[in-house]
């Protein structure tokens, strides 16, 4: 029998309903996205096949039908499967493509990558905004990088000038919310030197070890890395240059990452010394913080309704709140033998009291949206 023509498959999966999806994973991103940094280097160290579509006005307007927000990163599988939310999409690729894991087997090693990847995601975020709008200088630039990029590679022209103008309205509109916040209890210095600080205690520690957790990339690495590119490390301004001049290692593990299809998954995972260093830094700065976030939530979600839908993004309380929730299930989970080494490096992290809190509501991920699930 003679073979198929590629006519005569094509024809014979469309008499079968089927749906032929490309080989490549498709990122709707952006180099000074904060939170598409960590989906890059996880198909990058997987070596996964992607094309990353940059995140302009109209992949904004595409992503908004398909998920009906605004909100990226987003990952296209070559199944069809529309994945949303950073932390989600690293868990689904871990799932998908178990090879060069970035997950560590440890539940002590895994307990200190979601603190890690917590505190980059939604706290060390606090400093990168900070730098990026509470200069007037600063703030200029990042308007004219938001233009840009919505702009760019748009070759309609009125929707290429639709783009223009969003950035400037978005640009535009972050500043003034930031402007509003001289006066009260926000201290932009505060987040500086705590960032500053950070910066310092990861740089020493990469000195000594080439990834936060030993000899190869984990999900640490990929959830710093958020924190350290699409802002610290790109935009111009004080941090960048700190981050440039004095912390070298932090600065070429910044490279590394970007580039992770070429590191090796070879070697161990371990605990050292000097990321208790960088964990104990997160404490001093974060940890109040954290606890403070989710007892303001407590009160904010008690009395919602199940079902309710809370907003994805680390520039949401509640969401926040969320994040500090799945290390605490993770926590309370574990077993005897690793409860003591746990609540050590938690109280480090300055999130012990955090997993020890008795929330009043409860909320997990349905079909991509967090909803709350009950209330007590």
């Amino acid at each position: 029998m003679a073979d198929m023509s590629d006519k005569d498959k094509a024809s014979q999966a469309q008499q079968h309903q089927l749906v032929i999806y490309p080989e490549e994973y498709e990122l709707i991103g952006s180099k000074n996205s904060y939170f598409s940094a960590k989906v890059r280097a996880c198909l990058q160290y997987k070596r996964l096949p992607y094309v990353e579509v940059t995140a302009n006005i109209e992949s904004i307007l595409r992503i908004r039908q398909l998920t009906g927000s605004h909100i990226y990163p987003v990952l296209i599988c070559p199944d069809g499967v529309i994945l949303r939310d950073g932390c989600d999409i690293v868990a689904a690729l871990e799932k998908r493509h178990p090879a060069r894991p970035v997950i560590p087997a440890d539940p002590l090693l895994y307990l200190v990558s979601l603190i890690t990847e917590l505190i980059a995601d939604c706290f060390i975020l606090e400093g990168a905004m900070t730098t990026r709008w509470c200069h007037d200088r600063n703030a200029e630039w990042a308007k004219r990088l938001f233009s840009q990029v919505s702009s760019e590679r748009v070759k309609d022209a009125q929707l290429r000038q639709r783009g223009i103008d969003n950035g400037v309205r978005i640009g535009t509109s972050i500043r003034r919310r930031f402007a509003a916040l001289a006066g009260t209890d926000y201290d932009p210095q505060l987040h500086i030197n705590a960032t500053r600080d950070i910066l310092s205690r990861l740089d020493a520690h990469l000195t000594k070890t080439p990834f936060l957790l030993g000899d190869r990339p984990s999900l640490a690495d990929l959830g710093m890395l958020n924190a350290m590119y699409g802002h610290l490390y790109r935009d111009p301004g004080e941090l960048s240059n700190y981050m440039h001049w004095e912390c070298i290692s932090l600065s070429l593990w910044t490279e590394h990452m970007l580039a992770a299809a070429g590191e090796s998954d070879r070697g161990d995972l371990y605990l050292t010394p000097s990321i208790e260093h960088v964990l104990d830094g997160f404490g001093q700065w974060y940890g109040e913080r954290a606890l403070s976030q989710v007892k303001q939530a407590n009160q904010d979600l008690s009395n919602k309704p199940a079902g309710e839908i809370i907003g994805i993004g680390s520039a949401v309380p509640p969401y926040t709140a969320w994040r500090c929730q799945r290390i605490q299930d993770f926590y309370l989970q574990l077993g005897k033998e690793h409860l003591a080494e746990a609540e050590r490096l938690l109280e480090l992290s300055g999130l012990l009291e955090v997993c020890r809190f008795q929330a009043g509501w409860r909320a997990e991920k349905q079909e991509q949206e967090l909803v709350i699930v009950a209330n007590r």
